[in-house]
């Protein structure tokens, strides 16, 4: 390999990246995108019949954030109890208990987590994103600062269990070297998140937002850079949706229900 070569190219493609960041940022100044929402938006929330629970208040300052992708390594396996693992790819770890782990007769939020923190690399920085009854899995996804990295397949632990209610084994990524990539900027309120949600026809009437919090979305996944977002959990005629609006920019991801 010529590190000559391939070390330009690393610093081309972050100073493309490092341009087309800049650029958003002017265009959100210039054109003040953020605040480019009907004032009387909480108006329209009502007036469609969107309900929601108590939101954050007022805004945040938030970076983005850069990351890479933990390769883990024998070292790392030798640390893990009861368990038979091995490194797949490099960056996953898969896993299986030597004896499953036994949960209660109803599985509870707690309980996972304390499985994970317990006996999983890095356990306290995953927090439970969804227990899935019908498949018998849970799913977590790391966190920084406390903040979840939503829908992240390099920073994922997806927990398998049996029909005892029993932690069988697991698959787990892990995202390193979590640091600053800009300086840190004023986000959008949740409520002009919601608005902006309503806005873009996202939010459909009668809707019901039970959830709302700040994290990170991968904005560039190549790179591993994360833009901070807001998550809403949305109720909508007993269908139940995960929307993501960019923080900064006000821009939509959404999941299927699926996933």
């Amino acid at each position: 390999m010529d590190w000559s070569k391939t070390k330009t190219i690393f610093i081309l493609v972050f100073l493309i990246l490092d341009l087309f960041l800049s650029y958003q940022l002017y265009q959100k100044h210039v054109k003040n995108q953020l605040e480019v929402i009907d004032p009387t938006g909480e108006q329209s929330l009502k007036a469609a019949n969107i309900t929601y629970v108590d939101l954050p208040k007022g805004k945040e300052k938030r970076p983005y954030i850069s990351a890479e992708e933990k390769v883990f390594t024998t070292k790392d396996i030798k640390k893990l109890k009861n368990q038979q693992a091995k490194i797949v790819s490099r960056n996953k770890i898969s896993a299986a208990f030597d004896k499953p782990v036994k949960l209660g007769k109803k599985v509870e939020a707690n309980q996972l987590e304390a499985v994970v923190q317990e006996n999983m690399l890095y356990g306290s920085r995953y927090k439970l994103w969804n227990y899935d009854q019908d498949l018998n899995q849970a799913v977590f996804y790391e966190t920084y600062n406390g903040k979840m990295i939503f829908n992240n397949k390099s920073a994922q632990l997806t927990v398998y269990l049996d029909d005892q209610n029993e932690i069988v084994s697991y698959d787990q990524t892990y995202l390193t070297n979590i640091k600053k990539y800009r300086e840190e900027e004023e986000t959008l309120s949740a409520i002009k998140a919601l608005e902006a949600l309503y806005k873009k026809g996202m939010l459909k009437p009668n809707s019901k937002v039970t959830k709302a919090e700040l994290g990170y979305y991968t904005r560039v996944p190549e790179l591993q850079v994360l833009v901070p977002t807001w998550h809403f959990t949305v109720e909508h005629d007993n269908e139940t949706e995960h929307l993501f609006v960019n923080a900064f920019e006000g821009q939509v991801n959404q999941l299927e229900n699926d996933q």
